[in-house]
């Protein structure tokens, strides 16, 4: 049975990897990272910018990962784009040396470790999951953001709409020249309501 090698910007060769410090920069997109785009689109490329300590079969990788995004503002609806950066932290090193069990099992255990087999090392998943997670829960397009108006649905944030003032109802609103208190002066008791 042949064994599919990986590839895409994010696979690391192993072989290619000097002993000791390394520095790396790799360019890739959203099909790279199997991104979906009803979730999350990219304006550009991910660019992911590595600095890796090899010791024989151990691997430290640590970096950034940048990338710009397409959002809509919860506010407002307006798009617009922001640039997410992220660190990346993955220590590999080679599964044989430290565990036989089935890769199924030992991915649901070690959380924190990519294992690889001597040729490759895959920041795919890890690179995706970054900048998942660097996603705002909230977005809006500036901190002043006034949103639209409940009623005419004007962007408040270009000026007031033109709903003007909000309709006061006419049971709460006094009579012109009408003193609902009678002619009170400060000190005196409230009239009777009753």
């Amino acid at each position: 049975m042949r064994v599919v090698e990986p590839t895409g910007p994010f696979v690391l060769r192993v072989h290619e990897l000097e002993q000791g410090e390394n520095r790396l920069e790799r360019v890739g997109n959203g099909v790279d990272l199997a991104l979906d785009a009803a979730f999350i689109r990219l304006a550009g490329l991910v660019v992911l910018r590595l600095v890796i300590y090899r010791a024989g079969d151990h691997i430290d990788v640590q970096g950034t990962v940048t990338a710009t995004v397409d959002l809509a503002c919860d506010r407002c609806l307006t798009p617009f784009q922001r640039v997410l950066e992220a660190d990346v932290r993955v220590f590999a090193e080679r599964r044989e040396i430290r565990d036989r069990r089935p890769l199924e099992e030992v991915r649901e255990d070690d959380l924190g470790i990519v294992y690889h087999d001597g040729r490759f090392v895959d920041l795919t998943d890890d690179v995706r999951q970054v900048l998942l997670v660097e996603l705002p829960w909230q977005t809006v397009c500036r901190d002043d953001c006034r949103g639209l108006c409940p009623r005419c649905g004007a962007d408040l944030k270009e000026g007031p709409c033109r709903c003007g003032e909000r309709e006061v109802d006419s049971r709460w609103s006094l009579k012109s020249g009408s003193d609902p208190g009678g002619s009170r002066r400060e000190g005196d008791p409230p009239a009777n309501l009753g």
